[in-house]
């Protein structure tokens, strides 16, 4: 006994304690690993079982719960018809979110024509006149812009009667405001001929429609705001006002002023895309170009 009690002291002192610990604590760090894994592949489990209660309603839920089951990691051991009923989710899921989808632009039809408004276009996109309506089931929430420029900085509900207001406010503030077209051609002009001034170039030269936008604005600033520079006084002027402008100008063929032509330069496929560089105005709810530069010639 004494021999055995002298082998096994002898084989406990030939263990390194710190290796030992540390490699206790990495079983420790992957055990806890997989736990949360597996945690987060019963969540949306738990949350696919309680929407199933009534799919059509819970479809945005449902589709949560079948994205969530989707990136569960490879490497996680599961059940072996784990991905057969993820899949089969995944398909109820989109089959409900497109039925949801229906019966939600369907209602949004009958509110607006109850407003004398007729929707066109698809569930997922539909135009209010110059005005795109896109449904976002996913993200449980609607995005309305004109010329592609968003009309509200708050997220949109998926909510009929929040649309249909988020419309007519949309419509007032941008269709709807009193603009004298004549002016706006000259505030404009203007603008173009502070920016060929600062890059001392001579009239008739293509200008960036976005610098001459940025110029337009101080331009059509207030006395008190040239004064005294604030925010209280600063009156904006956005993007989406300054399209429709624009729109309302080349509709009406009120393109001259003081014996100078408005003309406008399309971008190319590579500039098109940057803000920076070029402005998108429409001619109607989903067409228009990309206007890179904008130059006044003179007109005998």
């Amino acid at each position: 006994m004494a021999e055995k009690a002298s082998a096994a002291r002898s084989g406990a002192a030939a263990i390194d304690v710190e290796e030992l610990s540390a490699e206790l604590g990495e079983v420790r760090r992957a055990l806890n690993g997989e736990v949360k894994q597996r945690r987060d592949v019963i969540k949306p489990l738990e949350g696919a079982l309680k929407a199933l209660k009534d799919p059509h309603r819970n479809a945005v839920a449902l589709h949560e719960a079948s994205a969530a089951l989707d990136a569960t990691p490879p490497e996680l051991t599961l059940p072996a018809n784990f991905s057969k009923l993820s899949r089969q989710l995944r398909l109820l899921a989109d089959e409900n979110l497109s039925e949801l989808e229906f019966t939600f632009a369907r209602d949004l039809r009958e509110a607006f024509k109850e407003k004398g408004v007729e929707l066109s276009g698809t569930p997922a996109e539909l135009i209010a006149e110059l005005f795109v309506i896109k449904v976002d089931m996913r993200r449980k929430q609607v995005e309305m812009s004109f010329s592609r420029q968003s009309v509200t900085a708050k997220k949109i509900k998926l909510n009929v009667e929040q649309v249909v207001t988020t419309y007519e406010r949309a419509r007032r503030e941008i269709g709807e405001r009193k603009v004298d077209l004549g002016k706006v051609l000259e505030e404009l002009f203007e603008a173009y001929s502070r920016v060929l001034k600062l890059t001392g170039k001579p009239m008739g030269t293509r200008a960036s429609i976005v610098d001459c936008y940025r110029e337009l604005v101080l331009v059509r600033q207030p006395l008190g705001f040239r004064k005294n520079p604030s925010k209280t006084s600063f009156v904006d002027y956005p993007k989406a006002h300054f399209a429709y402008d624009m729109l309302q100008l080349r509709r009406g063929q009120k393109m001259m002023h003081a014996g100078h032509r408005l003309n406008l330069g399309t971008a190319t496929i590579d500039v098109g895309s940057d803000t920076a560089r070029a402005m998108f105005l429409a001619t109607a709810a989903t067409e228009g170009q990309f206007i890179k530069d904008l130059y006044f010639t003179v007109e005998k």
